[in-house]
């Protein structure tokens, strides 16, 4: 594997530990300052909806400006708005801080819209999505691990310091990004006859950039794309209304505490890792399988039937038993439909059509709170995960569709 590679997996890795490091120890942190449970959801909801938009905006600009540069730009912002959280007092400005990461925190798209401009062999591609997948979960896995342990040390200050800790993390990253070289040609070759000449004003500059991203974003064939978008979304509801109340159900309905909890949060997220680590070698099954229906077939069938054994399981050992085939089939969905899109793009669009699947991801992180909410408010803890169940379905009916389509066609 090259240098560049490795650069591009470390600042997966340390962008995803640094988040995991300070957002689990948000919501307490808020809580503390007087806000009531309505301000806790918010910081989810606002931080997701600034996604849903500035994903295929902040896509765009990549494609136009580079993504090297645009990455560096949003990673230096996000620093200063970690820093700052840690030191305001006002709730509203907490508030404002998560839109501002929303907007800008698209690390993980933008790194993954690098690899190719270092790796033109789809086969490697999908192999080092894979690993990349496994090593961030590592870091998101380890982050909250050692943010607990600054926190119950140090009650006080330890907010504030693991802030300034997470705004270094991204600092370094910048700098990682810094030393990435020059792709030695463009992915896509495309003619911008209406090139405009930009500015040297800031704000001018600023303007026209903006604008060419919604030229740039009206030239992509959507149409093209639809199905892998429900597709992502359908994972994205499933996986968003399970885990919005996640730990809730794990201590109501088998009494379990905040440190248990936190093994089996850790256990679902080991297996995830390793499932990502191997995607390449669970590529190596399908050769046969060029449009992914398949693939997806297989994701919304593990996630079905594990969901399923989650709803029946009578003890925690049962459960963590199902957690299995959920975790996996969640970790190969989310790179399968990213590969779909990689794909069908031809490397035209590519950091517009990521952005746009990341945005849809955000959409779904958005709705799927309130519906847990509700349900749980209404009919009960233990009957969100049929809504679950209810999307898994929904698309192992639709894979099964686009499955047999293709035998047919054959």
């Amino acid at each position: 594997m090259s240098f560049t590679l490795c650069l591009l997996q470390a600042v997966a890795f340390l962008d995803l530990f640094a988040v995991g490091l300070v957002i689990p120890l948000v919501p307490s942190h808020v809580r503390k300052m007087g806000a009531n449970h309505i301000y806790v959801g918010l910081l989810g909801s606002i931080y997701a909806g600034w996604q849903l938009g500035s994903g295929p905006l902040i896509g765009s600009l990549s494609d136009l400006k580079g993504r090297k540069t645009i990455l560096i730009m949003t990673l230096l912002i996000c620093s200063v708005a970690y820093m700052l959280m840690g030191f305001t007092n006002s709730i509203f400005f907490i508030l404002f801080i998560r839109a501002v990461l929303g907007i800008c925190k698209q690390t993980q798209m933008l790194t993954k819209a690098l690899v190719p401009d270092y790796e033109r062999n789809e086969e490697k591609q999908s192999a080092i999505y894979g690993r990349m997948s496994a090593i961030s979960g590592g870091g998101i896995t380890l982050g909250p691990i050692i943010g607990g342990h600054i926190l119950e040390d140090n009650p006080e200050g330890g907010f504030t310091f693991i802030s300034l800790i997470v705004g270094i993390c991204f600092i370094i990253n910048a700098g990682l990004v810094y030393f990435l070289p020059k792709p030695s040609r463009r992915a896509a070759k495309r003619k911008h006859s209406d090139q405009v000449v930009i500015s040297k004003n800031l704000i001018s500059s600023f303007y026209t950039s903006i604008k060419q991203s919604f030229v740039e974003m009206y030239k992509v064939q959507w149409s093209l794309y639809w199905d892998v978008f429900i597709l992502k979304a359908l994972v994205g509801f499933a996986m968003g209304v399970y885990y919005s109340n996640y730990a809730l159900y794990l201590k109501t309905q088998f009494d379990l505490t905040p440190k248990y909890i936190g093994y089996v949060i850790s256990f679902q997220g080991v297996v995830g890792s390793v499932s990502s680590f191997f995607m390449g070698y669970i590529n190596s099954f399908y050769h046969s399988d060029n449009d992914y229906s398949q693939r997806n077939f297989h994701v919304f069938l593990f996630m079905s039937i594990s969901l399923l054994g989650l709803i029946v399981s009578f003890n925690v050992y049962m459960y963590i038993v199902w957690l299995v085939p959920l975790a996996i089939g969640n970790a190969i969905g989310r790179l399968v439909t990213l590969e779909m899109v990689l794909k069908r793009s031809h490397g035209e669009h590519r950091g517009t059509l990521i952005g746009a699947s990341n945005s849809v991801r955000s959409l779904s992180g958005v709705v799927a709170p309130m519906v847990a909410g509700l349900i749980g408010q209404f009919v009960g803890i233990s009957y969100v995960v049929y809504a679950s169940l209810f999307s898994t379905t929904l698309g192992l009916i639709m894979s099964y569709h686009y499955r047999n389509k293709r035998i047919k066609a054959d």
